[in-house]
């Protein structure tokens, strides 16, 4: 085997797709197939499983493609180290995070990256926790930020940060201020505005509303923030929500949120990289970036409500 098979096999794997390696790589297939061919043949082991819709890497397909990665990438640092630079970070990463983690951190990610690493390109979608697994999953994002409760063999979680919960109501709710505790139980047997079963907040909601042997009373699903805190605003019911997705609300005096008493609830933000196919330096880096800047908002107070 050479470097030039172990990189072109690595496009197949992050790829999933001998055809889509082939165009990315500006060879032709039946010669990408080949080299996929002598690579099984000489290691006498199957790396890729066919199938319809392009290939996948089998167990020694991803170990193969994960030391290459490894190797081709230490080569490259020990070029950097004689030559007295390394190259910097450039390239492309997709991340992907749930609604209202974008409210906050998309803009400001997005901004640091353009300082600290001019040559990388971050492009981020939003999508419930369960949507960010699976995009990860299927290869459409390289990291994932979710929170905690989306579980797979695949994926490795690393917790971020965790969020408190809070009780949200209208500045003119009858009784209720700002900042001051409500009981866990009676925050729950409020009339809610909620998202739908699908959304992990909902299901933490539900959960332990579950263990303590409360009804909720749901009166409007709504899975669209602004839209969710404008009937929290005339008083068609409450939510429970992280501070952060509200602070320009209660400072504005339009909501107030009300820390949760006797039965804190929260919910753990983790930072999700696939197992199936190898990382990059790209990645790997970026990981580290996004998490020093997400505790970095937490100790400035930028992301209220949180602990590391």
């Amino acid at each position: 085997m050479d470097f030039r098979q172990l990189r072109n096999f690595i496009q197949v794997v992050e790829l999933n797709s001998i055809t889509a390696a082939a165009e990315r790589l500006n060879i032709a297939q039946p010669a990408l197939s080949r080299q996929v061919k002598a690579l099984e043949e000489e290691l006498s082991v199957s790396l890729l499983r066919r199938h319809g819709r392009g290939v996948m890497p089998t167990e020694e397909g991803i170990r193969l493609a994960r030391r290459a990665k490894a190797i081709l990438e230490e080569m490259e640092d020990l070029a950097g180290d004689i030559s007295g630079h390394s190259a910097p970070l450039s390239g492309t990463v997709t991340l992907g995070l749930p609604p209202t983690v974008s409210e906050i951190l998309a803009t400001h990610l997005i901004e640091r990256t353009m300082q600290d690493y001019p040559e990388v390109k971050l492009r981020i979608i939003s999508g419930f926790s369960g949507h960010v697994q699976d995009w990860l999953l299927r290869g459409k994002i390289d990291l994932g930020v979710a929170y905690e409760g989306q579980k797979s063999p695949s994926i490795k979680a690393q917790p971020i940060i965790m969020e408190q919960l809070f009780l949200i109501q209208s500045a003119n709710t009858e009784g209720a201020r700002d900042g001051v505790p409500i009981h866990a139980r009676d925050a729950l047997e409020q009339p809610l505005i909620l998202p739908n079963p699908e959304h992990g907040l909902r299901g933490r909601v539900e959960a332990i509303a579950h263990e303590d042997r409360i009804d909720l009373n749901v009166v409007l699903e709504i899975d669209i923030l602004p839209t969710m805190l404008a009937f929290v605003e005339r008083g068609l019911g409450a939510t429970i929500l992280p501070l952060v997705s509200v602070i320009h609300h209660v400072r504005e005096g339009r909501l107030i949120a009300r820390p949760i008493v006797r039965r804190t609830i929260d919910r753990t933000l983790v930072l999700m990289t696939p197992l199936n196919r190898p990382g990059s330096r790209l990645t790997s880096s970026f990981a580290d970036f996004l998490t020093s800047e997400v505790h970095a908002m937490v100790a400035s107070g930028q992301w209220p409500g949180t602990t590391l």
